[in-house]
């Protein structure tokens, strides 16, 4: 690496899920560009500990790029969908078979897919992947973006025509361009850890709302179960704190047996649940994308998969530009992502509020709804189909 200023048409800063994927799907798309990412994490990606669940959408993409088949074996499908209210009557069910699907998601280590999608940039001819950039700065011209970065504390600086950041919820990218974010606090944490269980979830995924928020496990193989469990911070610090022994009594108290025995827990975390969203995802010859624009409250599990959908709609605009960073592309994908946001959002978001709370009309309400999407099959559909990704509707 030089520090010369020769111009690339795209630079991502941040070669995460996310950012692997643009990268991919722009050198694809333009094998007449140059792509180049700028990647913290000196070799390889970043160890990311969390398991996330794909949409099917997300699955169908990752298949159609050649990615999915390498790492199918190592994913738990999600074939059945459990959604109820403890102590309530309120509860619906989702069948994969009943919308057409083999499975509506996939979970899977967030590490397996990070380094599929790294070996397949490390393959694609037009991709320069630097290991161990860190973004500094960037220098808004009307013609281009001099992008100055660096590598084991040297800085080089190119030249390019849109920068991309997709370095996650604290961006430097972001605050660099003088984005700013709107932040809401559910005054919830969550736990994330793996539990072993007394038997297979065979497929389910359980979504239960309880009196501090929602539980959910997903399926994994060998007879465990990812768990995400919101609380208060109070009690999430006293939970996480707790015995093995005590916190498996807790988390099936909470949720119940209907998934069986819980036996062992590992790989306990916490973290603050939070919506944060920026204002606008562009600027002057800049975009921010996946965790950089927004993060969402892990209900429903649609975060990931919201930063999917970026990269597919900003690939999408930017392989017919003759300029990408001009602000008529940019403005256009801005345009096009803010009705899927705002329906997402509001979706975790009313889920969020209204499945929180002890007030007694929205608890009749809410029951009444999972009780409609449980026995009106064109309201359960559409609602499937949404869950899934998909956004035909």
């Amino acid at each position: 690496m030089d520090g010369s200023v020769a111009q690339q048409p795209v630079i991502i800063a941040g070669g995460g899920l996310v950012g692997a994927l643009t990268a991919l799907l722009l050198a694809r798309g333009r094998p007449d560009w140059r792509i180049r990412v700028l990647e913290p994490q000196q070799q390889g990606p970043a160890q990311d500990k969390r398991t996330i669940a794909l949409a099917a959408a997300t699955v169908s993409l990752l298949q159609r790029q050649g990615i999915w088949q390498a790492i199918a074996d190592k994913a738990s499908p999600i074939e059945h969908i459990h959604v109820s209210d403890r102590g309530h009557l309120g509860m619906t069910r989702l069948h994969a078979h009943q919308h057409g699907v083999p499975a509506m998601g996939q979970v899977i280590a967030a590490a397996t897919l990070n380094k599929a999608l790294y070996e397949a940039c490390q393959v694609q001819d037009n991709i320069d992947w630097v290991g161990g950039a860190w973004f500094v700065r960037g220098e808004r011209q009307s013609a281009a973006i001099q992008v100055t970065y660096t590598v084991n504390d040297t800085e080089h600086t190119s030249s390019a025509l849109l920068l991309v950041g997709a370095d996650g919820q604290r961006s430097q990218v972001r605050t660099d361009a003088g984005i700013t974010m709107q932040h809401t606090d559910y005054q919830q944490a969550g736990i994330i850890a793996t539990l072993t269980l007394s038997e297979s979830l065979q497929g389910w995924a359980y979504e239960r709302f309880t009196e501090t928020g929602p539980i959910a496990l997903l399926p994994l193989p060998n007879n465990q179960a990812s768990l995400v469990w919101s609380l208060s911070p109070e009690e999430s610090q006293r939970t996480l704190a707790s015995a093995d022994d005590d916190f498996l009594a807790a988390c099936q108290q909470a949720f119940g047996y209907r998934a069986g025995r819980f036996l062992a827990v590992t790989d306990r975390v916490q973290y603050p649940l939070q919506l944060h969203l920026a204002d606008t995802s562009i600027a002057h010859r800049t975009v921010i994308i996946g965790n950089a624009s927004h993060t969402l409250h892990p209900i429903a599990g649609q975060g990931f998969n919201l930063g999917v959908r970026d990269a597919i709609e900003l690939s999408a605009k930017l392989i017919n530009a003759t300029d990408p960073g001009s602000y008529s592309i940019l403005s256009g994908y801005n345009q096009a992502r803010q009705a899927d946001y705002k329906h997402i959002i509001g979706l975790t978001d009313s889920l969020v509020r209204g499945f929180s709370n002890h007030y007694a009309p929205l608890i009749m309400g809410r029951n009444l709804a999972l009780f409609g999407l449980d026995n009106l099959p064109p309201l359960r559909h559409v609602f499937a189909r949404q869950t899934m990704g998909f956004r035909d509707l």
